[in-house]
């Protein structure tokens, strides 16, 4: 049974997001998401570097779960996805060079609430503005990631703002 635990910017630091996310694809994670956002009507050169660079691993767009900011409820909706692979991934974590936490919003584009799904069940949701996300693993898979220095917690406690 999967259970969901907490993580906030002092549970997950910036160098620890790409060992995390190593962490799930080799336990299975095949897909994530994430909302690529560009001001209207002005030049988005992150947010176009992000299409080119990911376009190659672009899957079909899908009903997927959507875990809310608290993870007690799902919403279904289609969203667009790509493969999760060892070559997306290392695509992918230049665009988070300063965590999942942590975006770049400006008129040159960013990237917001990543998700990383395993067989469509999403394992890991970021909620970027509330600087938290909800990692639904086994407890046998949390104490891993535990190990690897990502901190977690059930509940809201130990969340810092």
């Amino acid at each position: 049974m999967l259970e969901a635990r907490r993580i906030s910017p002092s549970g997950l630091t910036a160098d620890g997001t790409p060992r995390l996310l190593a962490w799930l694809l080799a336990h299975g994670a095949d897909e994530f998401t994430i909302a690529v956002k560009a001001l209207r009507d002005e030049p988005g050169p992150v947010a176009d570097a992000f299409e080119d660079a990911l376009a190659p691993f672009e899957l079909p767009a899908a009903p997927r779960p959507t875990p809310d900011a608290d993870a007690a409820t799902e919403l279904t909706r289609h969203v667009r996805r790509w493969a999760l692979t060892a070559d997306s991934l290392a695509a992918l974590l230049p665009f988070l060079s300063l965590g999942l936490f942590e975006p770049r919003v400006g008129p040159s584009g960013w990237l917001e609430d990543l998700a990383i799904r395993r067989r469509g069940e999403p394992l890991l949701a970021v909620h970027t503005h509330e600087r938290e996300a909800v990692l639904r693993l086994t407890p046998a898979e949390h104490a891993e990631v535990e190990s690897l220095g990502v901190a977690s917690w059930t509940g809201d406690a130990g969340l810092d703002g």
